[in-house]
């Protein structure tokens, strides 16, 4: 009986060190199965490719040359470590970036609850600054064929987060986000004129927030 208990002992030490190691990037995270989409599902995820990004967790720790993807549906980052795939989920991370070679996408939680989501849900940071400009995506991202540098974003949803508050904004409207900017009305339409800012992209909106924040600073915050 001794040498029977002895023998458990020992092979729940190998099986629990093996457990351990097969996840080498110190994110403790779920061991996690993936099951195939049924038909005529969409892709969970933002990228059906991996890259390699950086996770910060809730203790502030960066783990570098993580092999990841970000799970839309859930609000989850999937990892792989050697043999195995884990999640970890969005109340144990901060912070995500994946760098896909021609772009750098930067996600953080944190934010304001609104419209459904949580401050847990993960937001694309466009620019953090005093005002902040963040998107939430709701679909896959699409490669054009045409383009391998441009992307589709179907149903992506932006947020000025400004006084502590997210605020939906629209490129194709832009008194969506010029109402948020009165208190400088005059120095924004004039950024926009000398600019040519036509708001057909994410950018456009960024460096008009810059050219903002820019001005406020300059004046004392006043």
């Amino acid at each position: 009986m001794k040498y029977v208990l002895r023998f458990f002992l020992l092979s729940f030490f190998l099986w629990s060190n093996t457990t351990i190691a097969q996840d080498s990037t110190g994110l403790a995270g779920t061991p996690y199965k993936e099951t195939a989409a049924a038909d005529g599902e969409s892709s969970p995820y933002l990228f059906k490719e991996w890259y390699m990004g950086t996770v910060r967790t809730n203790d502030d720790i960066v783990h570098d040359g993580v092999k990841l993807r970000y799970d839309l549906k859930k609000d989850e980052v999937e990892y792989m470590a050697d043999s195995g795939l884990y999640r970890v989920s969005s109340s144990g991370i901060k912070e995500f970036t994946i760098p896909t070679g021609t772009d750098l996408y930067i996600f953080k939680n944190g934010y304001p609850a609104v419209g459904g989501q949580t401050d847990k849900s993960f937001y694309r940071v466009i620019y953090d600054g005093n005002t902040k400009l963040l998107k939430k995506y709701v679909a896959p991202i699409k490669v054009e064929k045409a383009s391998a540098t441009r992307t589709l974003e179907p149903d992506a949803k932006l947020y000025i987060m400004k006084n502590e508050k997210l605020n939906p904004v629209q490129l194709n409207n832009r008194n969506s986000f010029l109402k948020l900017l009165t208190d400088e009305k005059n120095k924004m339409n004039y950024v926009i004129r000398e600019s040519q800012l036509d708001f057909a992209a994410d950018d456009d909106l960024r460096t008009l927030l810059e050219e903002y924040d820019s001005y406020k600073a300059g004046r004392g915050g006043n």
